[in-house]
């Protein structure tokens, strides 16, 4: 099914001051930009001696074990694009080549960054492979001691896919679902977009699909199901059967896909509690727009005098490790001074990189080189579920490296600690784990997820309650199961006695099924 569809998963710091230089600013700005520009523009572009073929007649040969510069291949490409990205607007720097170029680049690209490069299979470049098929297979084949693939997130996709997500566009009809896909199928919505044709028709968390253009999404083919959930375009038009939640009568509504801007902070509230004021703030992705968002939301939960944060993570799949550095700062502000974090691991060909402070400085948008409010704040309850991925799991270890207490309620995390620099090659971006993240403290094996717990070990376990998800209310609502754990948790320092029970009387309404979006939005990208 991944290949029918990429949306199934069916530097020198003086006193380590987070306050950058111009130069520091800089290069933060090249790591973390929003079309990674040194890619897109040639990655270091070749080596100044044309196309290898037309120069060196056989110089693409494959020797095992002989690889020659990724830059000697780059952007040599069977179809040449021509003109810009609609979406950037930078030139495509692609040249006349062909595949085995392409696959070529991408064994030579493969073994000078990947995290295990020592575990890469050397496969004959020279063979019916597609480049995307061959990339597929540069991966390692070994396993961890619990029986996983060692290596679980190796993907690609369409280059233009990539520059509109970082860029903040998404087309559909801003549905954020959870499916069950076996047979026979089950989806629900977990909030609809802002603004977004699915909003704007009232469908709202909770609701159930039961079919698409007459039908059932219990047994429909997968592609069919799939091509009319996520169109490709706009001005897709298709008929939902929805059961809104609480409803005993299905209703019909006709959906038109659009370009939507990505929701990143949807919510950002003042709850009185207890006769004191908590923050909520409900966190979707680490796009360079969020940073802005945050700025907002920050400014406001400021203004309202809140003392304490909630910040519901519970479908944030990750994205930029720059907006995670920021965030990190705006939560816990005057905490963050001259701390890390976060130091990457990369491979044994990589010379280690200085640690990275959190970002108390504006990089995107409105608040470019400005700096960032804060809440400064010596805790944070995080809202979780499996769908708490990469860069939100990095919030997570890295508050509580610099001693921050964190407390998570909900869901054991996915379980990502890993990280990429994406690498768009002749229209199409790959993904191969370049880094692994580890805390001020040094801890970064959270590869089976944090995990709420009665007690905190400092490494996988993380203080606070197990809550299942609940879909009956809304999203900020201070009655919604998660949002009333940490609330209770913070106000008497216990669970709900309930916490699984009252969850457990809601029937169909709450179930385990697996989130839907696209596997960009589950990295950590540097």
């Amino acid at each position: 099914m991944k290949e029918s569809s990429s949306y199934l998963r069916v530097t020198s710091r003086p006193s380590f001051s987070v306050l950058l230089t111009s130069t520091r600013l800089a290069k933060f700005s090249l790591a973390f930009g929003l079309s990674c520009l040194l890619a897109a523009c040639g990655g270091g572009g070749g080596d100044g001696g044309g196309n290898p073929i037309s120069n060196g007649g056989n110089t693409d040969a494959w020797q095992a074990g002989v690889y020659k510069s990724s830059n000697s291949f780059a952007h040599y490409c069977a179809a040449p694009r021509v003109g810009a990205s609609k979406i950037t607007g930078i030139p495509f720097p692609d040249k006349k080549g062909s595949s085995l170029q392409e696959k070529n680049f991408l064994r030579s690209w493969s073994y000078e960054t990947y995290l295990w490069f020592e575990d890469l299979p050397d496969v004959n470049p020279n063979n019916g492979d597609t480049p995307q098929a061959y990339f597929k297979r540069l991966v390692s084949s070994k396993k961890t001691a619990s029986g996983s693939p060692k290596d679980n997130f190796h993907f690609y996709e369409p280059t233009e896919n990539q520059e509109a997500w970082v860029a903040g566009i998404t087309y559909g009809y801003g549905l954020n679902l959870k499916t069950e896909w076996d047979v026979p199928r089950t989806i629900y919505v977990t909030y609809s977009d802002t603004g977004s044709p699915a909003a704007n028709k009232g469908i709202k968390r909770g609701a159930k699909i039961i079919a698409i253009d007459g039908l059932s999404v219990a047994t429909v083919n997968i592609n069919t199901l799939v091509d009319a959930l996520y169109p490709s375009q706009i001005n897709a038009v298709h008929e939902f059967e929805i059961l809104d939640q609480g409803a005993s009568t299905t209703r019909k509504v006709v959906l038109d896909s659009a370009s939507l801007p990505t929701d990143s902070v949807s919510v950002a509230k003042t709850i009185n509690h207890n006769g004191s004021k908590v923050g909520y703030v409900q966190f979707n992705t680490f796009i360079p727009d969020a940073q802005d968002q945050w700025v907002t939301a920050v400014n406001s939960l400021k203004n309202s005098g809140v003392t304490d944060l909630v910040v519901d993570m519970r479908y944030n799949g990750g994205g930029y490790i720059s907006v995670a550095a920021q965030v990190g700062y705006m939560i816990a502000g005057a905490n963050t001074r001259n701390k890390v974090f976060y130091q990457d691991v990369a491979n044994s060909k990589s010379p280690k990189e200085d640690p990275w402070g959190f970002l108390d400085t504006g990089l995107y948008g409105l608040n470019k080189s400005l700096t960032l409010p804060t809440l400064n704040l010596q805790r944070v309850y995080v809202l979780a579920t499996k769908g708490t991925c990469s860069a939100s799991e990095l919030v997570i270890n890295s508050l509580r490296g610099i001693g921050v207490s964190v407390y998570l309620i909900g869901d054991t995390t996915c379980g990502k600690p890993y990280g990429f620099l994406p690498q768009p090659n002749c229209g199409t971006t790959y993904y191969t784990i370049q880094f692994k993240a580890i805390n001020a403290k040094g801890f970064g094996e959270y590869s089976d997820g944090f995990i709420p717990s009665s007690t905190d070990n400092g490494l996988d376990k993380v203080k606070g309650c197990k809550v299942a998800d609940d879909l009956t209310r809304e999203l900020g609502d201070p009655n919604e199961a998660l949002l009333a754990a940490a609330l209770q948790l913070r106000a008497t320092g216990t669970c709900p006695a309930t916490a699984s029970g009252r969850q457990q009387k809601m029937s169909a309404e709450e179930f385990s099924g697996e989130l839907v979006r696209p596997e960009v939005r589950e990295i950590m990208i540097r």
